[in-house]
């Protein structure tokens, strides 16, 4: 009955509260809005792209009319000399440079080494990439296409240049997210960390508006209550959320969803602990929701979504297994929806996460017992 009591109590305080209506049923659809509108292209499109042709013959314009029909580039700009086309890239405006030497087709033309410059402005990573990427195809395909027509000048037959030109091709094969797509890499990582910022803030509006009620009696029992509370609540917006993702910005949901949900109960359990904790240490709710959402993007940033746990430094993944639970969520349910890995596979994360709890769970508890028992006591002496 407690546990029950407890989460009718928290759902009484959430319509109360404007503040917690909007955390619980508007939060997760507004943030899958914004995050995905900004990732809703599947890649970088039109760089732009300034060409200094110093060679101006049919060769170096036919790669200039690879770039200008290319999607990924925008030519706008035509520099007359290095220290232009330095200047626009310096500038910031283009962010990619491509440089064809005089006698760039002459010396094509009598087998000599001849070189394209692709210059990148590298202070954007992704535009730097995959414009350096589309850039090196063009540039490939050409050269190929070039030493074809200069085996075929010799009287080989059409077939047998292809073939001597292309020595051996390298057949690819990308599963899961063929196009490689920022919004199927990233979204899901996304939701994670709206579920927890989400939950966390949720959690502590409770914990410190019924810290007098919680404290009394049996406090797990209420604290599981309330949290239970918040997360029914939530369920319809995430509800919504995922429906957004798969029908508006169409990422593929192919994995168990019961799965993902097992691991989302675990990992809300897994977040009450450090929650508890939180409440306790800084014993003020404006203080609470300011480290709260000083939490969201370094633990972000180690769980493995933008960059592989695996390579950051041993020491550092252990202190965040030991301290945080999103490293053993945020990235595994993604690969479950997306890669559809099945229970037994994140077997390992549920475990950890179900550890996690134990351990942080009791700590918070006895924090949140001890630190609002005090803060009462000195209350009623004053």
């Amino acid at each position: 009955m407690t546990y029950m009591n407890a989460m009718k109590r928290g759902f009484r305080s959430i319509f109360k509260h404007k503040g917690m209506m909007i955390i619980v049923f508007i939060g997760p659809i507004f943030l899958t809005l914004l995050f995905g509108g900004i990732y809703y292209n599947d890649y970088v499109k039109d760089v732009p792209v300034a060409v200094l042709d110093e060679d101006c013959t049919s060769l170096s314009r036919l790669v200039n009319s690879y770039f200008i029909t290319n999607e990924r580039f925008q030519v706008t700009n035509y520099p007359e000399s290095k220290q232009e086309l330095q200047k626009l890239i310096d500038n910031g405006e283009v962010q990619m440079g491509l440089y064809i030497p005089k006698g760039f087709e002459s010396k094509v033309g009598t087998y000599k080494s001849s070189e394209i410059l692709v210059i990148t402005d590298g202070s954007n990573v992704v535009t730097a990439n995959n414009a350096l990427a589309q850039a090196t195809m063009i540039v490939q395909s050409v050269s190929a296409g070039i030493e074809m027509k200069l085996i075929q000048g010799k009287g080989v037959l059409p077939a047998v240049a292809e073939n001597m030109a292309l020595v051996y091709n390298i057949g690819e094969r990308i599963l899961f997210d063929p196009k490689m797509t920022y919004m199927n890499y990233l979204m899901i990582c996304f939701l994670a960390i709206f579920i927890q910022q989400l939950m966390l803030a949720a959690m502590g509006g409770s914990f410190f508006r019924e810290s007098e009620y919680i404290t009394h009696g049996d406090t797990a029992k209420k604290v599981l209550g309330i949290v239970s509370s918040c997360f029914i609540a939530m369920i319809p917006s995430l509800i919504v959320s995922v429906l957004i993702l798969k029908t508006l910005f169409h990422v593929p949901f192919t994995g168990n969803m019961l799965t993902a949900v097992i691991m989302t109960l675990c990992f809300i359990l897994a977040l009450t602990g450090p929650s508890l904790v939180m409440a306790s240490l800084t014993k003020d709710r404006i203080k609470y929701s300011q480290f709260e959402f000083m939490l969201s993007l370094p633990t972000f940033a180690t769980a493995g979504c933008v960059w592989p746990v695996e390579q950051m430094p041993w020491l550092l993944a252990v202190i965040m297994k030991i301290s945080w639970p999103l490293i053993y969520y945020a990235k595994t349910v993604q690969e479950v929806i997306i890669k559809g890995m099945g229970i037994i596979t994140v077997l390992p994360n549920i475990i950890s996460l179900l550890l996690f709890s134990a351990i942080w769970f009791p700590i918070g508890i006895h924090l949140y017992k001890k630190s609002f028992t005090l803060t009462y006591s000195d209350t009623i002496q004053q």
